[in-house]
């Protein structure tokens, strides 16, 4: 079962911290999709017009970037971890 960790305002549009994906989706691709289908609102954050992930966004499999592995097309298996961070800003002077 794929666990879906979400942080910062994601986590309000999800309205939890951690979502359990229904289906067992093969590539990251997938279970965006599948968020995304359950939380329309995560779209838009997430990814862009092209249906790439946003360039400010991260999405890391079991603790690893997805830009440095196959990116949407990476792999997942049995029950990896998801993690998806909005882009973040601020900060001191």
């Amino acid at each position: 079962m794929i666990e879906a960790k979400l942080y910062a305002t994601l986590r309000a549009i999800a309205g939890s911290k951690t979502v359990t994906l229904e289906r067992q989706p093969d590539t990251v691709g997938a279970a965006l999709e599948e968020l995304i289908d359950r939380f329309p609102d995560l779209r838009a954050g997430l990814l862009s017009e092209e249906g790439t992930v946003r360039p400010f966004v991260a999405v890391m499999v079991d603790g690893r970037d997805i830009r440095h592995l196959d990116g949407l097309d990476t792999p997942l298996e049995g029950d990896a971890t998801l993690d998806i961070f909005p882009p973040v800003a601020g900060g001191s002077r």
